[in-house]
């Protein structure tokens, strides 16, 4: 964990900084205020919408996992997903996905490589998902950008951003879909750059990762993953939506609650403390400004929405770590122990 701790720290300052940023002129008071307010049964339907969201996460890793392991059962799945997303929450560095791989291949008895492929090839799926999104919601005639240049500047960096995208998933999938030509190009160029021992190290990973990508090989299976992953993504951002409603900001709407959840998703990769506390409610405030909502309601939302939901999946990750005989100070270093299997493969 020593390794992680410079990035403990960045993400710690990042917090602080976010938070600052987002409560630099807001009521404490007033805030509390308004979220005493809220709509009880509409924050309760988007928290259990939200949760919901690992359901579907855990159906798609089925297809995912297809090609390499048809047989996975729904509740390792369902299980591992849990803990992946509680140990991001409650441990920094991101450490969830290690641990999401590390969980199902000790449950499942799957090969640990392949589990990792399989949540890289989710995670390009998802980027290229809200990539569109971000994309589709910005380019809508009533998508309250206004006019002049910074409306002509966000329109651009939205386009370039979704087409750099999409042409780095195309080449992803040609080498996936040709990975012993990738992997030759790959000892051609850049392997020349490294020593004779990592450059066989580095050479051998390659050549696993893109072995693992099964989901980009198979046409089918491809169409399936990013049809669950649109699935995915809609139902979070119905979630935003009913949890906006709740406080009465209906401006967004549904076309604004998927642009607003494009928006929190790629703002969370970014390090910050376990959580993601001020990332999300920072990107929060970014994207509904955008509506010209008011600060109080902002915040109001951004801080009861992250709360509510981040509590059932923490749980059910802490739940299942104990059901599935794993122990938290395996958690704790789940990276050391999947780069330790893959190298042995």
């Amino acid at each position: 964990m020593r390794g992680h701790a410079w990035k403990s720290a960045l993400g710690l300052i990042l917090t602080v900084l976010l938070l600052w940023w987002v409560l630099r002129d807001v009521s404490v008071p007033e805030v509390w205020q308004r979220v005493r307010a809220a709509d009880p049964w509409l924050l309760t339907g988007a928290v259990v919408v939200a949760t919901f969201s690992f359901v579907r996460r855990a159906l798609r890793w089925r297809v995912l996992l297809s090609p390499s392991h048809p047989d996975s059962r729904f509740v390792p799945r369902f299980g591992a997903t849990c803990i992946g997303f509680a140990v991001n929450n409650l441990l920094p560095a991101r450490l969830g996905e290690f641990a999401r791989a590390y969980a199902l291949s000790r449950t499942e008895g799957l090969n640990i490589g392949a589990s990792v492929a399989s949540l890289v090839a989710e995670r390009i799926f998802d980027g290229l998902i809200l990539a569109f999104f971000l994309f589709a919601t910005i380019s809508l005639p009533d998508f309250p950008l206004g006019e002049g240049s910074p409306a002509l500047l966000v329109r651009r960096t939205a386009n370039i951003g979704a087409i750099a995208f999409v042409l780095a998933f195309f080449l992803l999938w040609l080498a996936a879909r040709n990975s012993d030509r990738a992997v030759h190009l790959f000892e051609r160029t850049f392997g020349r750059l490294f020593k004779p021992g990592f450059r066989e190290r580095a050479t051998r990973l390659v050549a696993g990762f893109l072995a693992g990508l099964g989901a980009l090989h198979d046409t089918a299976t491809f169409a399936k993953a990013l049809g669950w992953s649109v699935i995915v993504w809609l139902n979070l951002s119905v979630s935003i939506w009913l949890g906006l409603l709740a406080f009465d900001i209906t401006g967004p709407g549904l076309t604004g609650s998927i642009f607003l959840q494009s928006v929190i998703a790629f703002a969370v990769a970014a390090p910050s403390s376990p959580g993601f506390f001020g990332v999300f409610e920072a990107a929060t405030r970014l994207g509904l400004g955008v509506y010209d909502v008011g600060v109080t309601d902002m915040v109001s939302f951004a801080t009861s929405y992250h709360i509510l939901t981040f509590i059932p999946v923490t749980l059910l990750g802490l739940w299942y770590i104990r059901r599935f005989g794993l122990s938290w100070s395996e958690m704790g270093h789940s990276e050391e122990i999947v780069e330790a299997a893959v190298d042995d493969d």
